[in-house]
């Protein structure tokens, strides 16, 4: 078993012809059926299969004088393949606006090949058509061939004139999107090969927001990785905007950090792991953090550091400062966490975090103040796609995640 034979920045699909071939012999466990819905003859789907095996290193079916049955490896990839043009089919209803199960749809996904998708998905993330035949490493007439080809197909303006100059329209980008996010199922079906054959790393990739506790995320990547040595964790910070987007494309697999409850989407879903309320916070010898325990009024002398308006922590602080009748002047606003804790240690400043951030993080240059902020906490969870099917080792993951957390879940507020 060789691990996936795709370059990092390609798609990992292989040919559309011998996934389906593979998809429906799995499920009907006949050549001669395949061979009937697809319209081929059985030779070709004897073919195209083998294709596939000596893609994947490994073989697939196991055929018997009752049929083809699935091997082990053939059962993990089977699995990942279903889902891939179950992917595929929502992906043309979403665009044609059919149901997924109709004739229209099961019609046109016979005719999409895995040039469509690699071309689509390569304008999508280079922007531009000239963009992608670089990365393709084509000529930006061949790119057009099958671009413009998928666009006759859906009956859909998939494109439009940009400053960059041809890219994708609204219809078009969300189709590049779905398209990368089917073709997801198919890159972890190679992984879960690899794993299973003790041969490659499996991968998971973490969105985490700034102030995401990253200590608890650090004692769940240790314990988890004991038992998973072969396996990588890549973990990405970024606003929640930035991961939301990575997350619906299929380019990380969840998020951590605050929930939003609900998403902005619906095909996000939120696991709530444990309350995180916010503290106000000053430097160490701040005069007020010499206080044991400070009243609204103590508070009235002092500016803040403000968040930018788009945070969630603005409209916090904003309360805060109406109800206790505190300086509303603002000096500085910042989105950088960074920017916030330096401030706060040269000034006279305080500021709004929260208690995990304070207390698991560890910033002992860092005082929160003994007084109850009087709003609801922020929830710490994870976000996921409503329909991830997630890995063993994303299995695990979640477990060692739920049981660390119902440790910071019994701490008192």
């Amino acid at each position: 078993m060789r691990s996936n034979p795709y370059p990092s920045d390609q798609p990992a699909l292989p040919r559309l012809a011998r996934l389906r071939a593979f998809d429906h012999v799995a499920r009907s466990g006949a050549m001669s059926t395949a061979a009937h819905f697809l319209h081929v003859t059985q030779p070709a789907v004897t073919r195209a299969i083998r294709s596939l095996e000596d893609e994947v290193g490994t073989p697939l079916l196991e055929r018997r004088p009752g049929g083809s049955f699935l091997t082990q490896d053939g059962l993990i990839f089977a699995r990942r393949t279903q889902r891939f043009f179950q992917q595929l089919s929502a992906a043309l209803a979403a665009t044609i606006g059919a149901d997924a199960q109709s004739d229209a749809v099961t019609r046109l996904s016979r005719k999409i090949s895995d040039v469509h998708i690699r071309s689509l998905i390569a304008i999508w993330k280079s922007r531009s058509f000239r963009g992608a035949a670089k990365a393709l490493d084509v000529a930006e007439p061949t790119l057009h061939r099958p671009a413009r080809d998928l666009e006759r197909l859906v009956k859909t303006p998939l494109y439009r004139r940009t400053l960059d100059g041809i890219g994708l329209s609204p219809a078009g980008s969300e189709l590049a999107r779905r398209f990368a996010l089917s073709v997801v199922e198919i890159a972890v079906g190679f992984e879960e090969l690899a794993a299973h054959q003790g041969s490659a790393q499996v991968k998971t990739t973490i969105g985490v927001l700034p102030l995401a506790p990253k200590r608890l995320l650090a004692i769940v990547a240790e314990e988890l990785l004991r038992v998973h040595p072969k396996s990588r964790l890549v973990i990405q910070e970024g606003s929640y905007d930035e991961l939301v987007v990575s997350l619906r494309s299929g380019a990380s697999d969840l998020i951590f950090g605050a929930l939003r409850a609900p998403p902005p989407f619906d095909d996000l879903c939120e696991e709530n792991l444990f309350d995180d309320p916010y503290r106000i916070v000053c430097r160490r010898d701040h005069p007020i953090a010499q206080i044991p325990s400070p009243k609204t009024s103590d508070l009235r002398k002092y500016n803040w550091v403000f968040p930018t308006a788009a945070l969630p922590r603005r409209a916090v602080l904003d309360t805060i400062i109406a109800e206790w009748r505190l300086s509303p002047r603002v000096q500085i606003e910042t989105n950088s966490l960074g920017a916030l804790i330096a401030d706060l240690m040269v000034s006279d400043h305080l500021g709004l975090l929260p208690r995990e951030y304070i207390d698991i993080d560890d910033r002992s240059d860092l005082a929160a103040l003994n007084l109850r902020v009087p709003h609801a906490p922020r929830i710490v969870g994870l976000t996921t796609r409503l329909d991830w099917l997630p890995t063993s080792f994303q299995s695990d993951f979640l477990t060692v995640m739920r049981k660390q957390s119902a440790v910071q879940k019994s701490r008192p507020q």
